[in-house]
């Protein structure tokens, strides 16, 4: 039946239900999804797609809406627990993002990300770089990594698994960072601070002078290098550790997340010392 009266002389209520049917799609989908009980079912079908077909554009456009609707990059990563830099680059580089960064937020929602997602994601990257099988590995155990440094809620920073045999992490002061590293060949782990840049020398003897200092809060001996040209580390290894045993992993990921937890803490405040009036 067509309408006969204008939309200026209807009631309230009748006002409401024509200007709902004048809706779009989009506006409505952003009020469902203002809703964290209907965000998990959403991220649940957009990621079905992705497991299912490998529908990359369906699930990235699915994630979107979701950081759309909730407020933007800054309000979901503030959410999530995600620096808003790592969070925007994650979901606007067109491919997947991490699976880190997907599992932090089906957490911040209450949801768990599926168990077989890091699995699909690693075989698409494998299929689209042809990594060989060494560079598979290490992209699964720099993933685990990631994901002990979410179980754990640790203040690190996380990266993005790699295919390298070590792993950089930003502890948000240029020209430093902390490494992790895998060895096969040793079958070692190890854990370091990493000082890069045309001041790395004077910034490693600067801090080298409080070697027993901090050593002491360390509690341990410390390996200093100051030979290779491109960066000189502090580090610190774990020489009982075989990379290759996936059932020691857990324990690895663990070693590596307090060592790193230990470098941060006592790095990070001498380095903000160093850095004044640079």
């Amino acid at each position: 039946m067509p309408l006969t009266r204008s939309a200026e002389s209807l009631e309230y209520g009748d006002r409401d239900i024509v200007m709902e049917r004048f809706r779009t799609w989009h506006e409505i989908l952003m009020e469902r999804l203002s809703d964290p009980e209907d965000v998990i079912g959403y991220l649940e079908v957009s990621l079905e797609e992705y497991l299912d077909d490998g529908d990359k554009a369906f699930s990235l456009k699915g994630i979107k809406n979701v950081i759309e609707a909730q407020g933007g990059i800054l309000s979901v990563s503030e959410h999530v627990g995600i620096d808003p830099r790592f969070l925007s680059d994650a979901v606007n580089n067109g491919s997947m993002p991490p699976f880190h960064i997907l599992s932090s937020i089906f957490t911040s929602f209450g949801a768990e990300a599926p168990i077989n997602l890091p699995s699909k994601m690693v075989s698409e990257q494998a299929a689209a770089k042809n990594f060989t099988e060494r560079q598979l590995q290490n992209i699964k155990y720099w993933t685990g990594l990631c994901e002990h440094l979410d179980r754990r809620d640790s203040c690190l920073q996380r990266p993005t698994a790699n295919a390298s045999h070590y792993q950089d992490l930003q502890i948000g002061i240029k020209g430093f960072s902390l490494r992790a590293r895998q060895t096969i060949k040793h079958k070692e782990i190890s854990a370091s601070l990493v000082m890069r840049g045309a001041n790395a020398i004077g910034h490693f003897y600067t801090l080298r002078v409080q070697e027993e200092e901090i050593e002491k809060d360390f509690g341990d001996k410390l390996e200093w290098w100051a030979k290779a040209k491109s960066e000189k580390r502090v580090a610190f290894r774990n020489q009982e550790a075989d990379p290759t045993d996936e059932k020691d992993w857990h324990n690895q990921h663990e070693w590596l997340v307090d060592t790193l937890e230990k470098f941060y803490a006592i790095f990070r405040p001498r380095l903000e010392k160093l850095m004044v009036g640079v």
